[in-house]
């Protein structure tokens, strides 16, 4: 595994279109993860010079322990398209410099050769994880009001949740990159897919009150795992679990990635 995954980063990491969707990845978590009180004191202090000094959106407890962990999971999955087109360039770039078949011809197999593309999914998700449990621990440590090794940890199966989810999404990115095998048209018929066939199908399905239709959507099912916390800051009630059937949709849709993406890989001629 660890040899696959050298491989890959000795291939990647020389990439600048990878490297610049990498950097762009960790600015968005960076922001987010420290960035949103000091917003909330911008806004503060705007309401003040138009003499709103009774709104405050500094007591919005976004970084209280131990909301903090599905606050931030819940916001940087929506960021998870950058990392989706760096792997939809590694894999493409495979095929349009014809690497793949000198892999192939040094030795690597066809079934290392994706196995090395899906360990690199792993292993972006994994780094993701571990940086926003990080940056979760310095910004919970520094503006949540009560601390105590309870509540820093109670809801921390989000992170592992939020593995899982940015996964699959980069499984589901990979077979689209291998279906395609062109950088440009796979990133716009992901953008496409992903804004237009399936919000359209989703729409659709609330307008005729037919729920089992978002099950059927990959991408849909797949940002269902981690619900949106903020309503309940409005005092509206709020799914603030994981759901195991959610859970389970999600690794069902990346096994079925990872199953479509080694068929096409094994059936093509190089």
């Amino acid at each position: 595994m660890m040899r696959l995954l050298k491989i890959e980063l000795k291939k990647v990491m020389p990439n600048r279109a990878f490297r610049v969707l990498a950097i762009m990845y960790i600015v968005a978590m960076v922001i987010i993860s420290m960035g949103v009180m000091p917003f909330f004191q911008y806004l503060k202090s705007k309401f003040a010079d138009f003499d709103m000094d009774g709104i405050d959106p500094t007591i919005i407890p976004f970084y209280e322990f131990p909301d903090i962990w599905q606050n931030l999971t819940s916001v940087m999955i929506w960021f998870k398209m950058l990392l989706g087109f760096s792997l939809i360039f590694s894999i493409t770039n495979e095929y349009s410099y014809r690497t793949i078949r000198q892999n192939v011809i040094d030795g690597l197999t066809k079934n290392e050769f994706i196995w090395s593309k899906i360990i690199m999914a792993g292993f972006l998700s994994a780094m993701s994880t571990i940086a926003l449990f990080v940056l979760g621990l310095i910004t919970g440590f520094i503006y949540s009001s009560e601390i105590s090794f309870s509540l820093v940890f109670s809801d921390v199966y989000f992170l592992l949740a939020f593995f899982f989810q940015l996964f699959a999404f980069l499984l589901f990115t990979l077979f689209v990159g291998t279906l395609i095998r062109k950088s440009i048209i796979a990133m716009g018929l992901l953008i496409f897919w992903v804004l237009a066939v399936e919000n359209g199908f989703y729409v659709w399905s609330k307008v005729k009150s037919i729920d089992w239709v978002e099950y059927l959507l990959p991408v849909k099912s797949i940002n269902a795992l981690i619900h949106n916390p903020f309503p309940k800051y409005v005092f509206m009630e709020v799914q603030d679990y994981i759901a195991w059937h959610e859970m389970g949709l999600v690794i069902l849709w990346g096994a079925l990635f990872y199953w479509a993406t080694t068929r096409l890989v094994l059936k093509r001629d190089l």
